[in-house]
């Protein structure tokens, strides 16, 4: 009966404030929905570009077109230097950006298109081609990718941070929003590896599986994520007669002077090489287990260990704090990732020990956009501008710089463990074990550095609060206005 009412009152709820929004709240169920529905779109076309990474775990590029690790790092440094020369003039773009549509909202349709096209281009680069030719194509469709993409993926996660200035209703659109928007990457992730044996024998190590599901849940996936543009507003808290004006002069300046830049950006580079016990899974099933379509399951069982933590972001973030949360869910990561180390033959226990490690990352997406939303905030008190695209862009810089060796690491050991351009080598226990150990101590050593910059950050959510009210003091807004 308490569930029924509780649905009941849900379902009214959701009537009576379907375009206005509650009293002292900013953002309408209509546009909930947008956001969240639309986001599956958009998160899937994103997803997808994982699919296309540089790095020897993705299958399409390294198992499939065979190309060395070292090789692909090297690639990765490259894509790297692009990304920072690029990201100055994407700064000076986001942060000068004024049309009627708003700040963020734009580049849903001006980058999604071209995303869509060049996913749909990259699995029909010639497998059989010269070795050169391929790593010159696929470095440059990615070069490509990689600039439409990071200003797509942005715009989305930035539309969030600006839908409603209240901190706690800005966890909450965060955390109930990524269990839905994230049903796209959980489709996909299980829709690939299930489809796969269905389509070749060679399962996700032939390109033809690639040439057909790719284009479609491109095409797809743009289509849904127009809804997000369309049904969604930005409501800054600026004067009525703000327009949006940095130059990159100043734009630097301002980003540098903020600590909670530095320290969430820090957080992010000494974390950097946490997720490795997750790039394990898909060598596990197809190089250990042997079985595609596992993949596809423990995908989606994976997958929800994240559920958790999203849903209970909003209420950790009230009652421990953003911080002491993150910290929390860093060292959960860190101690049920250990124990696979010693899994290697387990599979249940491996799969049980991968699952409650994922589980501790579940409410860190949630958290840091929500803290990076509170420094955007805290940016515009301190200094009276709004330069999200200064520093989301500027960390993004940072964080490229120092992964430009980082990411160098993983492939050294990797090609000296015996895998080179032939990736069945993963077949024999003695190559891979080596390289999962690898992968599962580097999580741990990065795991524990994260926590680190975590200590020193002290925007807390009664900080936060204040911050606010003077900011609509400023601007000559009441509350809920």
């Amino acid at each position: 009966m308490k569930a029924t009412d509780a649905a009941k009152r849900l379902t009214n709820d959701v009537k009576k404030h379907w375009r206005e929004p509650p009293e002292n709240r900013f953002i309408p169920y209509r546009e909930f929905a947008a956001y969240s529905v639309g986001g599956i779109g958009i998160s899937a076309i994103s997803s997808l570009f994982t699919y296309v990474a540089l790095t020897a775990n993705c299958i399409l590029i390294g198992s499939v077109f065979n190309i060395k690790p070292t090789h692909l790092a090297y690639m990765g440094v490259l894509m790297g230097i692009i990304n920072i020369v690029k990201t100055p003039f994407v700064s000076m773009l986001v942060d000068n950006t004024n049309t009627k549509h708003g700040k963020f909202r734009p580049y849903l349709v001006y980058m999604g298109l071209p995303c869509a096209a060049l996913l749909s281009a990259v699995p029909f680069i010639p497998v059989n081609a010269a070795y050169i030719s391929k790593c010159l194509i696929i470095g440059v469709l990615y070069a490509l990718l990689m600039l439409f993409q990071n200003l797509y993926a942005m715009a989305f996660s930035s539309l969030a941070q600006v839908m409603t200035p209240d901190g706690n209703e800005r966890t909450r659109l965060l955390s109930i929003s990524a269990l839905i928007y994230n049903l796209g990457p959980t489709i996909i992730n299980v829709l690939l590896p299930v489809a796969a044996p269905l389509i070749s024998e060679n399962g996700l190590r032939d390109i033809t599986v690639y040439r057909i599901i790719f284009p479609v849940i491109s095409v797809l996936g743009f289509l849904l994520g127009l809804w997000t543009f369309r049904g969604t507003k930005e409501k800054l808290i600026v004067p009525k007669n703000y327009v949006a004006e940095v130059s990159f002069k100043d734009g630097i300046a301002q980003a540098a002077k903020n600590k909670y830049f530095w320290l969430i950006n820090i957080f992010t580079v000494l974390g950097s090489l946490k997720y490795g016990v997750g790039s394990t899974l898909a060598w596990f099933c197809i190089y250990a287990l042997k079985k595609d379509a596992v993949l596809g399951v423990m995908n989606a069982v994976i997958g929800t260990a994240s559920v958790p933590g999203m849903l209970l972001a909003p209420v950790l973030a009230r009652k421990l704090g953003k911080k002491r949360s993150l910290i929390l869910g860093n060292v959960i990561h860190g101690i049920f990732a250990l124990p696979m180390m010693f899994s290697g033959d387990n599979p249940v226990l491996f799969f049980a020990c991968l699952y409650m490690s994922t589980l501790g990352l579940g409410g860190e997406y949630v958290l840091t956009q929500s803290a990076t939303a509170d420094i955007y905030d805290y940016q515009q008190w301190k200094t009276g501008k709004r330069i999200e695209g200064f520093i989301n862009q500027f960390g993004t810089m940072f964080t490229t710089i120092c992964g430009l060796g980082i990411g160098l690491i993983l492939p050294f050991f990797y090609e000296r463990f015996g895998l080179l351009d032939d990736y069945n080598v993963l077949f024999d226990t003695s190559v891979r074990t080596p390289i999962f150990n690898l992968l599962i101590i580097s999580t741990v050593i990065s795991t524990a550095a994260a926590v680190i910059p975590l200590l020193f950050y002290d925007l807390s959510e009664k900080k936060h609060d204040v911050i606010i009210k003077e900011l609509k003091e400023r601007a000559g807004i009441g509350d809920g206005e």
